[in-house]
């Protein structure tokens, strides 16, 4: 069936006046269209779209958790911002994660109750496209040839948003410590920067060595950076359940992340990876050492990790699980109805 796009204006950010227009015009929108269900994703679109699903009182209102920015908040900013995300699982009828440990996370929080909320299969939103993200050595080649780096050097890699919140700032001074060491090591950050860090994050690094710190910007082909690199960083510090740790584990590649929830179900310590505290420079830099002077160990944490992903976490699989639960929930809506 054809695929129908309604734009409504949803700020990221907390906008009050754009907020309420986003709302009412949602509900206008749900009012004229008699929707049997409505699925939400993401904090704020799972706020507004929740409410507006409520008040027109569609009978599957489904929200999908997928991270919560006030995990790392403190004070009255954390409150105000898990009341908004108890208001949205209050509005829905149906509630989903996308990892194990972030289902936990809100159970404990207080945020809904373990009855309504459930994760499918072994977690995440669509899974991997394993003929997409896979060891590839004619790209690995030209990716390091583009970027000058031999195939002997040590290639790091993070992928996604340049924000403090990635870890990126720790995860460069790590990089600065390991170059007195290891010198023959580059890093690659691919990914947009939207809060400006690039100029500070080169500062990190010696005048000498600043070449060795490559930023690429946003890239619609990750997965060849994946395939070029040795070792897969994200030192974040929330995250909803880490996909691309799980793309990079397609890709054979080990990980080196923090032990936070969601990170927690995407790369598994000592088998697929290593995790590490969040915020502990000193640990991240004995985690990258350990992996960049042991090729043995990261091969198998490669292998580990793509058998891993096509047992639990393919695409196909997932989307399926996916699509029965819809199934499932509009059919047994219209068994009510009858």
């Amino acid at each position: 069936a054809p695929v129908a796009v309604k734009h409504i204006n949803i700020k990221r950010s907390i906008s009050l006046v754009s907020d309420i227009c986003a709302v009412f015009s949602l509900i206008f929108f749900l009012k004229r269209n008699h929707f049997d269900m409505v699925v939400t994703l993401v904090p704020k679109a799972g706020l507004i779209g929740m409410v507006a699903a409520w008040f027109c009182r569609i009978p599957i209102r489904l929200n999908i958790f997928q991270g919560e920015a006030w995990s790392i908040k403190e004070g009255a900013s954390r409150l105000l911002l898990r009341s908004t995300a108890t208001l949205t699982a209050i509005c829905s009828t149906d509630l989903l994660a996308v990892s194990k440990s972030q289902r936990d996370f809100l159970i404990n929080e207080g945020v809904t109750s373990a009855r309504k909320l459930s994760v499918l299969g072994s977690g995440s939103i669509a899974g991997v496209d394993l003929g997409r993200f896979k060891p590839d050595k004619e790209i690995r080649a030209k990716i390091r040839n583009q970027y000058n780096v031999a195939e002997e050097d040590n290639l790091l890699l993070f992928v996604g948003r340049i924000t403090l919140d990635k870890g990126v700032v720790h995860l460069v001074k790590s990089f600065a410590e390991v170059l007195t060491l290891e010198p023959n090591t580059f890093l690659v950050l691919v990914g947009p920067d939207e809060e400006g860090l690039t100029e500070q994050l080169k500062s990190f690094i010696r005048h000498e060595d600043q070449h060795k710190l490559i930023f690429t910007g946003f890239s619609r082909e990750p997965e060849s950076f994946m395939a070029a690199a040795d070792i897969f960083c994200l030192p974040s510090r929330r995250e909803g359940f880490g996909m691309v740790a799980l793309e990079a584990a397609a890709c054979e590649l080990p990980s080196i992340g923090t032990n936070i929830y969601g990170l927690q179900d995407a790369i598994v310590h000592q088998k697929t990876g290593l995790l590490i505290p969040s915020g502990d420079i000193a640990t991240l830099i004995t985690a990258l050492k350990t992996l960049i002077r042991d090729p043995a160990l990261r091969s198998r944490f490669g292998r580990f990790g793509r058998n891993r992903v096509q047992s639990d976490f393919e695409a196909h699989l997932v989307i399926e699980n996916y699509l029965n639960y819809f199934r499932k929930r509009v059919d047994d809506c219209y068994r009510f109805k009858s």
